[in-house]
């Protein structure tokens, strides 16, 4: 009995050790946050949030909370799964380094098709690969297919995930994303999924990103490329980049086009893809429920553009 007690106090001794060396580093994030950060430092302190709690709600795949407030605040990683929060609707932008022109937010088809989309799936079986291609080809007049090139998905049906932003360039964070108050406002929430997709950055400084990346990182979808029955080599991986896609929720008919940035979601978590926080928005998964339809959008002179269908 003596002997089991030292040990428990050794063990003690060495967790008191580590405990306050993480509170020490939290320490000093937070002091270099509300030094770097002093916008939103004071947005929390005017809303009663902590700033510690911001790190908090965002962490992503952290359980201890110290190491949490001193990890995430200066990586800016987030939890892929939440929708955003809304304390956070009336955060402001805290820079905008890219101008308004020529960038979309919440943007609504000219075209209403959701009606039309939502009727032609209708008693259709979601795993009928071949029927749901033509159908959708036809509705919405644009090359929709379940295989392309000789190269498939494992699915085409099922649970879409809410993802975090990517970093668009190395350093690119919240403070950095954004390119206009309305979209700060509406999405910030969602956090950064602190690095870029499985193909690395969209571009390799902020002075390099272009409208094309800023719409690619907006409109991105995530898929288990890596459980295709075409996985093994270089090329498949690297055919599967910025390769074009159209999802469909066949709730209410609401079709969005985007782009693969990123491989996931893992197995075990019950989803089959991902989407971006506007994707998620656009396709009102919120409401409706999570499963989609994700096929091929043939376009190799890339004339399809990205967002809500019917543009």
């Amino acid at each position: 009995m003596p002997l089991f007690i030292k040990k428990e106090r050794k063990k003690s001794k060495y967790f008191r050790v580590l405990s306050t060396k993480l509170e020490k580093k939290k320490e000093e994030v937070l002091e270099e946050l509300q030094e770097k950060h002093k916008e939103v430092a004071r947005w929390a302190k005017k809303k009663g949030i902590k700033v510690e709690e911001i790190a908090h709600r965002g962490a992503r795949g952290l359980t201890a909370g110290i190491a949490t407030s001193a990890i995430v605040l200066s990586a800016g990683a987030t939890q892929s799964g939440e929708l955003p929060r809304k304390d956070l609707r009336n955060q402001k932008e805290i820079r905008r380094d890219v101008s308004d022109v020529g960038i979309r937010s919440g943007v609504k088809a000219r075209k209403d098709v959701t009606g039309e989309v939502g009727e032609t799936l209708q008693g259709v079986n979601p795993y009928n690969e071949k029927e749901i291609s033509k159908r959708l080809s036809k509705v919405l007049k644009i090359p929709v297919k379940a295989e392309l090139d000789g190269i498939r998905l494992n699915t085409t049906y099922g649970i879409m995930g809410y993802e975090s932003h990517l970093s668009c360039y190395p350093g690119d964070n919240l403070s950095t994303h954004f390119h206009s108050d309305t979209e700060f406002r509406k999405f910030a929430g969602a956090g950064m999924a602190g690095g870029p997709g499985a193909w690395g950055y969209l571009a390799p400084n902020r002075e390099a990103l272009s409208t094309k990346e800023i719409e690619r990182e907006k409109y991105y979808f995530v898929a288990q490329t890596f459980l295709s029955p075409n996985w093994g080599t270089p090329a498949v991986k690297n055919w599967f980049h910025h390769r074009k896609m159209v999802v469909v929720n066949p709730k209410n008919g609401v079709v969005v086009i985007g782009v693969l940035e990123d491989a996931g979601p893992e197995p075990w978590t019950g989803s089959s893809f991902g989407g971006s926080p506007e994707v998620v928005e656009e396709l009102d998964l919120a409401h409706t429920g999570p499963h989609v339809l994700m096929y091929f959008v043939d376009d190799p002179k890339d004339q399809i553009p990205l967002g809500r269908y019917g543009i």
